[in-house]
């Protein structure tokens, strides 16, 4: 066993010892297919050709049944696991486990898994990892960064949420009765900030006069904080259109918009779908749309890039409207309930963006934050 890993495990060891002293911990779930793992008998060099050896991959996820995100990711591995990848799905746990993180990672490269696949939570411990095992290829997705600072070994899939954001942030100026809507978000970083100037962005194209009110729940697995802040936005600022970017905490809101009878969007994948077929079917009929961010279709999509040998490492992978990485559902409940002339424009925007003659406002773009909260006082009630 490497140094490294025989550190990292003896650090694990301490802090499991004094999580079980303070009564915390959990467990890491894991779900594995196309085989059991093999210690890792060595690459090859970032970017070389896949083979037999080489075609597996750790996905690295929080936890799955979040109707949203890492769903999304895990659809693509099912699909990557028919085409004969040999796909394993480890569940890390929410941030109160972040530091077994590194560990979980460090397990699935002593197991011989070539690719470690992960989102932009798992930043940091990727770039750490891929200097000391180069020989390991990493997969950062909904992530971006100076591609001077990208190791040879790790590529990044960055999605123009802003994009998606803004034909939704249409349809919420649209649907809105009281002139107030809302946007909500389970934490904030870069990336959801984009989401969230998107959206202004898009409401304020719509209709300037629409006020938009915006929190966040400091979680990705609380619902119940995000039904009390959606309730409360109801009450004391009148919103009537919700938008959640919040994985798992996103039940809350739509849980608070069947209570006060207000209308929902859905992120990532459709929501409405997943909740019609589910034991709480109610919640799918406040669920106008869903922004979709297809990362299962974008993983599938960029493991078959690696093995055309497309140049895809050591930099950033941009994919948008024109790649369908992004876009929102379009589905019967959407068109019962949604004017045809708010359709119309979200159709036309659709275009006009693809085509580049609508260029979407994007947290990047911001010289410093100061410019993002700017924004956010702007459309404040």
């Amino acid at each position: 066993m490497k140094l490294r890993k025989l550190m990292a495990l003896t650090m694990a060891g301490v802090m499991a010892l004094s999580l079980a002293a303070c009564g915390g911990g959990g467990e890491t779930a894991e779900t594995e297919a196309g085989g059991a793992a093999t210690e890792a008998e060595g690459g090859e060099e970032a970017g070389g050709e896949v083979t037999d050896e080489t075609k597996r991959i750790a996905y690295v996820v929080g936890s799955l049944g979040d109707k949203s995100f890492n769903d999304s990711g895990e659809a693509g591995m099912k699909q990557l696991r028919e085409m004969g990848w040999d796909c394993r799905t480890i569940e890390a746990g929410d941030e109160t486990q972040a530091d077994t993180w590194e560990d979980i990672m460090l397990d699935a490269i002593d197991e011989g898994y070539h690719y470690i696949v992960t989102s932009s939570t798992y930043r940091d411990i990727v770039m750490t990892l891929a200097d000391e095992y180069p020989e390991t290829q990493f997969v950062v997705f909904d992530d971006s960064m100076d591609e001077s600072e990208i190791p040879e070994n790790v590529a990044f899939i960055f999605y123009a949420q802003n994009e998606g954001s803004y034909m939704v942030g249409q349809l919420a100026a649209g649907m809105t009765e009281s002139g107030v809507v809302a946007v909500n978000v389970g934490m904030d970083n870069p990336v959801i900030s984009d989401f969230v100037t998107g959206f202004i962005n898009g409401v304020q194209d719509y209709d300037p006069n629409v006020k938009v009110v915006k929190a966040t729940v400091g979680s990705w697995t609380d619902p119940a904080k995000m039904k009390e802040l959606c309730l409360a936005q109801a009450r004391d600022q009148n919103a009537d259109v919700f938008y959640q970017v919040a994985g798992g905490s996103g039940t809350g809101l739509f849980e608070a918009c069947v209570e006060t009878g207000t209308w929902a969007i859905g992120v990532d994948s459709d929501q409405y779908a997943y909740y019609k077929d589910s034991e709480n079917p109610e919640l799918a009929d406040v669920i106008l749309t869903s922004m979709l961010k297809n990362v299962g279709d974008s993983l599938v999509n960029f493991f078959g890039s690696v093995e055309e040998g497309a140049d895809v490492w050591g930099k950033v992978n941009h994919l948008g409207l024109t790649d369908n990485a992004v876009g929102y559902v379009d589905n019967e409940f959407f068109q019962e309930n949604v004017p045809q002339e708010v359709r119309d424009k979200m159709a036309e925007s659709k275009e006009k963006i693809a085509a580049g003659e609508i260029d979407v406002k994007s947290y990047y773009d911001f010289t410093d934050e100061s410019e993002y909260q700017a924004l956010l006082d702007s459309v404040a009630p």
